[in-house]
Order: structure tokens, then sequence, then C-alpha cells
């Protein structure tokens, strides 16, 4: 972006040389090549800056959150350990049924009615 000095401000420069044009038009042009040098330079150090920001937050951030590996070595971990349980759940529910068959036979064999009806069917 070229920068320009205002009208009014070359005209002091203009006055301040004694009116003479050339040399206030050097002396404007110096003032802009150094104001657009600065400007540059500015430039050059937030692209600098920003460049550096952003390399520094990718680090931090790449330290700080999982990788892809990491994720599905905790997934296949979990996996194995809802395997397990499910075994397991399918364990207890077998021993379950088990109990329960042996109590309802348990209560029927040594329940006075069904004695009774066991011996009214055998007579």
């Amino acid at each position: 972006m070229s920068y320009s000095i205002p009208r009014d401000v070359f005209l002091l420069l203009e006055a301040a040389f004694n009116n003479d044009r050339e040399k206030a038009e050097v002396f404007a042009k110096a003032i802009e090549g150094s104001i657009q040098a600065i400007e540059n330079q500015a430039d050059e150090r937030i692209t600098h800056k920003k460049e550096t920001l952003k390399s520094e937050l990718y680090n931090e951030l790449r330290a700080e959150l999982a990788t892809k590996e990491f994720v599905r070595a905790e997934i296949g971990e979990v996996r194995a350990e809802i395997s397990e349980v499910r075994a397991g759940l399918k364990q207890n529910a077998l021993l379950l049924k088990i109990l329960i068959g042996i109590t309802v036979f348990g209560l029927t064999l040594f329940n006075p009615a069904f004695v009774k009806l066991v011996e009214l069917v055998m007579k």
C-alpha cells in the first residue's frame, strides 16, 4: 500500500523550504518512503509473529491432543473389557437359572400338598 503525504502537510513543507517546490517534493518523497518502509517492516514482523504463534500453538496442541493410535488402543481396551463383562453376565445368568430351578424343585418336592397329589396319582 502506497502512502502519500496529505496536501496541507505538503504545503507546510513547501512553505518551510521558502516556496521551493522541488525541495519540498524531495523531502515529501523521503517522508513517504520512510513511512512505507516502517509499514513494510511492521507487516513483516506481524507475519513472522503470526507464524511463530501458529507454530507454537500447533506444537502445544499436538502434545495435548490424543493421537489416532492412542484413541484406537483405548477403544480396543474398552471393547475387551466389555466382552469380559458380557461373559461374566452370561455365566451369572446361567447360575441364576440353575438356582431358580433347584429352588423350584426343592419347594415342589418338599411341599405337603404336592406329596399328597403324588400319592393320589400313584394310587
